[in-house]
């Protein structure tokens, strides 16, 4: 492993600070291949790299395969290429390798186009619609194996998995910036994570983008899992018994959960994979049950109906996996299961619950997940769930959570808080008993799941678990069946079927229950590797180790081979999160300043890892399985140490890419650049005059963009790493640095507030400032004191900090922990010495002492109050300044019967007054709490006492809440009802003004009185109409409440509901007959709604009396409105309403003086009411009448053509078109009998004048 090799020799010298110019100057024009997207990355991230861009040629890329013993990996359009024509470019990349502090070698090839080669996955399950890719037009076929298996389901919403941060990484937003990959569709995969090395909040795009529309909008974004597989779909055998179990505990049983254990490679996770894929989430989940075998493997569904039934349950999974570290933390967990939630169909009334409830939204935010997750889970996801349950709005009867692999979250173990297991054991006993979880372990793991309380199902009973062995033997028969090369190697004997039995049934034995050892000798045998020579098959390995021996035996025949790929396998066991191609190139490059590997030879070693990192579908990088992995890392006692790597080396490698290449860092860089630096301990053995512990500060200090800000990141605050920590500390991280949390709190304020001790222990020694507080003025003891965290209260005072230092609130940490309980805390505080500092505004120890008591009495803290009862100088019956309570009246208010009892017993004077007026039980009247005034009465407690400077009784005070029961008791006891405050109301008045209907009726059936005037002369009637409530106005007038009552004001309850604009009231007081007086149209004036509530009240009375032929009092009230309306010309032009109102005023007052004969002054009245609204046909019909009766038929008749003209062009009902007809009719018929008449009177008259002349 020389190319990997670490001596102080060379790397002593921090990273980034290398001499530039003598590097610059040995550079010479070789290029590296460098992708366009590579160098966008790196020039956004380094202020050092030029602005300009390289172009790409696409015609000069060729496409070189790159075979992977089944993985076809193919340069692309998105290769590494560079532009041998600009010498700009060129430059750039010159500055780009003296910022990496590498000599490049010369890869170009002889045509002088760059030769580059990128990698493409085999499959892609739930991307793309192909599972394979096809053989393109070049004839490059790709193979099956060394795809990976996704255990979500479709293209549209999934992103690439590169939240990349280790446990203590942290960020201060949300942290998860989603960007989608590019199209997938051609041939060469591509990803925006390629060779991305610049932006590390790129990293935090681990979520994925919900498909269902309202996830989107509450942005929740499930994190996204990829089970690593060496082929496409593997064939999944038997294990019908293991889901008839679970099937049985989870539907039949009142478990909270099934537990399923077993050794490495037993198949726990591929179980838990089949339930996804048939789940919601799945690709399968609407697959046939019939498969059409095509190939030698497909998906194998024996069991298919019973794994889609048990399926069809799932609402949420989550794999843990220790190369993805965010995979493995409590926050992420939380935070993805609350958007899977959302996706399941089965819980669509929880998505549309959280939509509905915006404040949750924030509740789910990573952020809060990171600050307190078990608050998060508890009252955004379960309780929520609870109530969907009990309303009737989730149907489903059980509901299956997956949660795989615990036993790899505990890699990820936090200094301080839970791991998954731990978590799920402490919030197991608050999900809902329809809400199951099924979890896997391994059994050497046990240990770290003791806490839950599931149902336990082992895969480790082969010895006597037929069904096991079963699953076994028909796993191994498949194989060998649909495989002639297995058939032709174990032919051994001429009888094939003999033999091959014989080698189905030792290979059984052999496997002891694994599957991936069945699976793993089945490939060595069909691939030809390993031959079976006799039939004592003692060329098979025994175990896993013994087969990644023989397989790195077979790729690695030397240990010079070896040392290509060792370095390759250092960083991907190192690093946090899976690795593109690039960024395992430039880690490896950076490890070193004076050579770099060519990107040809850094292929050529990849190879050599071929089967064993399988390429995932952000074009990334995992280890096949979590047993291979460890087997690089460690080995059992007795197992050889050959191919055992250095890890070590791989932390280095990417501390220095972090440094050279990325720097200056982010926070959550800085932080990961920690972590690596300290597992690579670099400078453990140098013999310079430095440490290596300042030699490291020194790095990392240098290195980073804010180091205050790394040590008060997001993560870091709430799950510090404590050795990243004290490294921060040691570069110049602030002790004082305030984030932006709680208040703009400082780091130490946080850590005291959260408990976590070795981190406020670390803070001290670096100098912390016990005094800094946040912007309530919390100091770190005060926040520790709240929370009950002893052991950090004692830190703190041992520090110096004040006893007696308040917040804002002006209470000190003896206060605060006295409040909330902590009784330990309040015991401390009390045995330490209490000096207050001079000119600092501290409490003294007497003032405290009586905060503290009033606020334990106020909670029901019975045993801290008893405490300070007992110490000297407590007064029971003082009023604290600060509050103005008493220990009684405090208890009183909250209810705390049992408190009230201790306080009376202890002397506690009963009718005593707190600062407000108050006595203890009116504060328990006031508050609702019946036992505890039930108590004061019984111990002499006056029931009549008035109390507050505005004199109320008890009685008055239960009125005005509304507490009937209270009522009750008390006018039992003798309450007097009449009693009055000072301003004269009565219990009455004050469940008048308060609208309390039910007590007001309690009141008035006791005798009181229901025409009371206080000192201003208003009634109980008064005062519900100001109140609003017409319910209760409605009763109070029923029950004889006088409604043309005159206050001192002149003022009646209508009036009094028209200042107050009920609307509703004064309808209540139109409909019983209310006067309308001239104090009630002054009060409307500036009231619209009001005017047309009491003008259309004039109309319906004028109506009521036009229809009962009282033509003369229904014209006094059409005339009154028109009088009112008349003073309302603005509102008339603005509002159609108003307009509307005079046109019928004047249309009925019209119909009232045609009835009544003043035929002119009808007219007059319809003309006005069509010049306020010509288009209407009704006021040419009203002066038609009217001109009928008046004897003008002429224009008469003209008006009622003009109302049917009127009226066809409105559309109006055929009624009203017949009765216009009649009318035309009626005045033709006149008309022509006028004319007739007057025809023959003209006839008489000319007969008549001859006689006369002849008579003179």
């Amino acid at each position: 492993m020389a190319d990997m090799q670490l001596t102080t020799n060379n790397l002593f010298i921090a990273p980034a600070l290398f001499p530039r110019k003598n590097i610059e100057n040995a550079l010479n024009t070789s290029t590296c291949s460098d992708s366009a997207v590579t160098r966008r990355r790196r020039k956004n991230v380094s202020n050092k790299l030029s602005s300009a861009s390289e172009s790409t040629t696409a015609s000069e890329n060729r496409l070189n395969r790159l075979s992977l013993a089944g993985t076809s990996v193919y340069a692309g359009s998105d290769n590494l290429v560079s532009d041998n024509s600009s010498t700009v470019a060129e430059k750039q990349k010159d500055q780009l390798r003296a910022r990496l502090g590498l000599l490049l070698d010369n890869d170009t090839s002889p045509d002088g186009s760059n030769t580059t080669t990128t990698t493409s996955s085999s499959s892609s399950h739930n991307i793309s619609p192909q599972q394979t890719l096809a053989t393109d037009s070049s004839g490059l076929s790709v193979d099956h194996f060394g795809g990976s298996q996704l255990s979500v389901a479709t293209k549209d919403d999934t992103y690439s998995l590169c939240g990349k941060l280790k446990t203590c990484c942290l960020t201060d937003t949300n942290g998860y910036e989603v960007f989608p990959a590019k199209s997938r569709k051609s041939v060469v995969r591509r990803s925006n994570r390629s060779a991305q090395l610049g932006n590390n909040s790129k990293r935090n795009a681990i979520y994925k983008s919900s498909s269902v529309p309202p996830a989107i909008q509450l942005a929740l974004k499930p994190l996204f899992f990829e089970v690593p597989l060496q082929e496409p779909d593997p064939p999944f055998i038997g294990r019908q018994w293991l889901l008839r179990e679970l099937s049985n505990i989870l539907t039949g049983t009142e478990t909270p959960g099934v537990l399923v254990n077993g050794n490495p490679g037993t198949g726990k996770t591929a179980f838990i994979l089949q339930l996804v894929e048939y789940s919601c989430f799945g690709r399968r989940k609407n697959a046939s049950s019939e498969t059409d075998p095509d190939g030698i493997y497909y998906q194998i569904s024996t069991a298919s109906d019973r794994i889609r039934a048990l399926a069809a349950h799932v609402v949420g999974y989550h794999f843990c996996q220790a190369d993805a570290n965010l995979t493995c933390l409590v926050p992420d967990f939380v935070h993805s299961l609350a958007a899977q939630l959302c996706q399941a169909p089965q819980l669509a009334a929880y998505r549309d619950y959280l939509l509905s409830e915006p404040h949750l939204k924030g509740i789910l935010s990573v952020k809060e997940c990171i600050a307190d997750a078990e608050r998060v889970m508890r009252m955004a996801i379960l309780e929520p769930l609870t109530v969907l349950k009990r309303t009737g709005k989730i149907l489903a009867k059980t509901c299956i959570i997956l949660v795989d692999a615990l036993c790899e979250a505990e890699y990820h173990r936090p200094d301080h808080g839970y791991t998954i297991a731990t978590f799920l054991a402490k919030i197991t006993k608050f999900f809902p008993s329809w809400l199951k979880v099924v979890a896997t372990v391994r059994t050497q793991m046990l240990e770290f799941v003791k806490g839950l309380s599931y149902t336990k199902i082992t895969l480790d009973s082969w010895a006597s678990n037929d069904l096991l062995q079963k699953d076994m033997l028909d796993y191994i028969t498949f194989r060998v069946n649909n495989s002639a090369e297995i058939q032709n190697n174990v032919a051994i004997v001429k009888d094939h079927n003999t033999g091959q039995l014989k080698f189905i049934g030792h290979l059984q034995t052999l496997t002891k229950g694994s599957m991936l050892y069945a699976k793993l000798i089945l490939d060595l045998i069909e691939r030809g590797q390993l031959v079976i020579k006799s039939t004592s098959y003692k060329v098979l390995p025994v175990s896993l180790a013994q087969i990644f021996l023989l397989h790195f035996n077979l790729r690695f025949p030397t240990s010079c081979s070896f040392e290509k790929a060792a370095p390759i396998l250092n960083v991907c066991l190192a690093a946090l999160y899976p690795l593109t191609l690039n960024e395992i190139y430039y880690t490896i490059c950076a490890i070193k300043t004076d050579k770099v590997m060519a990107w040809d030879e850094f292929l050529q070693r990849f190879r050599l890892l071929d089967g064993f990192l399988i390429k995932r579908i952000d074009n990334t990088y995992m280890f096949f399985h979590s047993s291979f992995r460890e087997w690089l890392i460690r080995r059992d006692e007795g197992e050889s140490s050959k191919f055992l790597c250095d890890f070590r080396l791989g932390h280095a490698a990417i501390a220095f890419r972090l440094s050279r290449l990325q720097a200056p860092l982010d926070p959550e860089q800085t932080l990961e650049l920690g972590h690596h630096m300290l597992k690579a301990h670099i400078y453990r053995n140098s013999q310079g005059p430095q440490s290596p512990r300042d030699m490291q500060a020194y790095w990392i200090s240098s290195v980073t963009d804010n180091i205050s800000a790394a040590l008060g990141a997001l993560r870091n605050v709430y799950s510090p790493n404590l050795k990243v920590s004290r490294l921060m500390l040691l570069a110049g991280s602030s002790p004082h640095y305030r984030t932006e949390f709680m208040g703009d709190a400082t780091i130490l304020c946080l850590a005291a507030h959260e408990g976590i001790v070795p981190m406020v222990s670390l803070l001290l020694e670096f100098g912390a400032d016990v005094g800094l507080t946040n912007s309530q003025g919390c100091t770190p003891l005060i926040l520790a004191a709240m929370r009950g965290h002893c052991d950090v209260v004692r830190l703190l005072v041992a520090a110096g900090s004040s006893l007696g230092q308040t917040d804002t609130t002006q209470r000190c940490a003896l206060v605060h922990a006295a409040r909330m309980g902590r009784l330990n805390v309040v015991k401390y505080l009390l045995a330490c010495d209490w000096t207050p500092r001079t000119n600092s505004g501290d409490v003294s120890l007497n003032l405290a002492l009586q905060q503290a008591l009033i606020g334990a009495a106020s909670q029901d803290h019975i045993t801290i109050m008893e405490d300070l009862l007992d110490m000297e100088n407590i007064n029971i019956n003082q009023v604290e300044i600060t509050s103005g309570d008493l220990a009684l009246t405090a208890a009183a208010r909250n209810g705390c019967l049992n408190t009230v009892e201790i306080l009376l017993s202890r002397g506690a004077k009963i009718d005593s007054h707190n600062k407000q007026g108050f006595t203890a039980l009116g504060l328990s009247v006031k508050e609702g709490h019946w036992a505890v005034a039930e108590k004061l009465l019984e111990n002499g407690a006056d029931l009549d006492e008035s109390v507050t400077s505005a004199r109320k009784t008890s009685l008055m005070i239960a009125a005005e809440e509304g507490h009937i029961e209270l009522m009750e008791m008390l006018i039992t006891r003798g309450a007097n009802l009449e009693t009055q405050d000072h301003e004269g109301f009565t219990a009455l008045s004050w469940a008048c003004l308060r609208g309390r209907q039910t007590a007001a009726k309690i009141l008035m059936d006791k005798g009181c009185n229901k025409n009371h005037a206080d000192n201003n002369g208003r009634t109980p009637l008064d005062l519900a109409a100001y109140q609003g409530s017409a319910n209760l106005v409605q009763y109070l007038l029923e029950q004889g409440a006088n409604i043309e009552h005159v206050d001192v004001n002149g003022m009646r309850p209508l009036d009094r509901a028209i200042a107050c604009r009920n609307i509703q009231v004064v309808q209540v007081f139109l409909r019983r007959g209310a006067k309308l007086g001239p104090t009630t149209w002054s009060m409307a004036m500036g009231k619209p709604e009001i005017l047309i509530v009491l003008l259309n009240k004039l109309l319906e009375d004028g109506n009521v009396l036009y229809r009962k032929n009282r033509f003369q009092e229904a014209s006094h009230r059409y005339q009154y409105a028109l009088r009112k309306i008349s003073n309302l010309e603005i509102l008339i032009e603005k509002s159609a309403i108003f307009a509307q109102l005079r046109t019928n005023l004047l249309l009925n007052l019209s119909r009232c003086k045609r009835k009544l004969n003043v035929l002119e002054e009808s007219i007059d009245l319809a003309t006005q009411a069509i010049a306020q609204k010509p288009s209407s046909y009704e006021g040419y019909y009203a002066r038609a009448k009217a001109r009928m009766d008046h004897c003008d038929l002429n224009d008469a008749l003209i008006d009622a053509n003009e109302a049917m003209q009127k009226a066809a062009q409105s559309g109006v009902l055929t009624d009203v078109i017949d009765i216009l007809k009649r009318i035309q009719d009626d005045l033709l018929i006149r008309i022509s009998q006028e004319k007739r008449i007057q025809c023959n009177c003209n006839e008489e008259t000319s007969t008549e004048s001859p006689h006369e002349i002849t008579d003179l």
